[in-house]
């Protein structure tokens, strides 16, 4: 059993956590609040580019409020942080140690902006390049999605009430309901659907909404198909959810069906992957790369 630094209990770190993702979720949902005039809600977040995507105050307030909070409880404890703001903005260098946070603090910035709904949280804490502690939060449903190492996953609301998860299923090809993401489809993503022929395809944001839905039965499957050169998503988009889906006995894995690699020097993740809740998990990952080969 791993022992978390500086005699940390576990119950601790959830409630210290816990109460740092509702924190995020009523500053993120507060930008909204009785905002009806567009320009005025734009203007608020103050948006920025970058290579990446853009950059909003939200975001920022978002990573300052998570990291800061988790240094104020946890003074000594010797772990370093990976954040997407952190990164896009080169402060620092990350020096890789045993104990290391993975954070998003606004992970569909996109989908923030616009007001969709459909942005998340992504918080993991791990070891050794291994998840000890998974959040994903997504504010507009008031769910705090949990994953504990030895505990597996479950789902909060607001009030601590624990909700119900969607079990595993064995759903054939032309059953399924692919969520994609809304502002990255690549051609070769839309080629491959066209030759799988699921059921249905729903355009979504962020990672960490897409892989809830998957749990909780809404949708079925996600592909991630990152282009070379181009566009990958990152460790803090993928890491917090996988956690997630695999604690709730879902999959989330390479075309191979191998557990995804992190914590490399560019933090990118530029394999296919797949997750799903379903049992045929292996074979769909065969009929993709089969389509793909041809």
């Amino acid at each position: 059993m791993v022992s978390l630094p500086n005699g940390i209990s576990s119950k601790e770190l959830i409630m210290v956590i816990r109460k740092i993702s509702w924190e995020v979720s009523d500053l993120l949902e507060s930008y909204s609040l009785n905002q009806k005039d567009t320009s005025r809600y734009i203007e608020k977040l103050n948006i920025k580019n970058s290579n990446s995507g853009p950059v909003t105050s939200a975001d920022l307030e978002s990573n300052e409020i998570i990291i800061q909070g988790i240094k104020k409880y946890f003074p000594e404890a010797n772990w370093k942080f990976v954040s997407e703001e952190n990164y896009k903005n080169k402060s620092g260098t990350v020096v890789f140690e045993d104990w290391i946070w993975i954070v998003d603090p606004l992970d569909g910035t996109k989908d923030f902006i616009n007001r969709t709904g459909e942005y998340a949280v992504h918080i993991a804490l791990t070891y050794k390049q291994k998840v000890f502690l998974s959040v994903v939060l997504i504010p507009k449903k008031e769910e705090l999605w949990f994953f504990l190492d030895g505990y597996g996953s479950w789902c909060e609301s607001k009030n601590h009430k624990k909700n119900l998860i969607n079990k595993i299923n064995s759903k054939m090809i032309s059953e399924l309901k692919v969520v994609t993401s809304r502002s990255h489809k690549p051609r070769e993503l839309t080629n491959l659907l066209d030759e799988l022929k699921p059921f249905k395809i729903i355009g979504m944001g962020s990672v960490g909404y897409k892989i809830t839905s998957i749990i909780k039965g809404e949708t079925d499957l996600y592909i991630s198909y990152p282009i070379k050169g181009k566009s990958s998503p990152k460790d803090w988009d993928i890491v917090p959810p996988e956690a997630i889906i695999k604690g709730c006995g879902g999959y989330f894995t390479n075309l191979k069906g191998e557990n995804i690699d992190f914590l490399n020097d560019d933090f990118n993740q530029e394999e296919i992957l797949v997750a799903s809740m379903n049992k045929n998990h292996n074979d769909i990952c065969l009929a993709i790369s089969k389509i793909i080969n041809k």
